[in-house]
């Protein structure tokens, strides 16, 4: 009897789940406000806020339903 190796599955690649525009920005706005409103922080504070929710909704995917 010869033996028949089976190749791994990859795991299924889910779509990362769009955050609105709106909730990045809303994000951004209380991160720049909670660190006093230094000037020139915008993109740090987008980035910031934009990996946060990424985050949020990879770890709850009913969070993009509730638009």
């Amino acid at each position: 009897m010869s033996r028949v190796a089976t190749p791994p599955q990859a795991a299924p690649v889910s779509k990362p789940l769009p955050i609105p525009h709106d909730k990045i920005a809303m994000r951004a706005y209380e991160k720049w406000v909670k660190r006093g409103r230094p000037p020139g922080t915008e993109v740090q504070d987008w980035i910031e806020a934009e990996k946060e929710l990424k985050t949020e909704y990879a770890k709850s995917p009913m969070a993009g339903a509730k638009r």
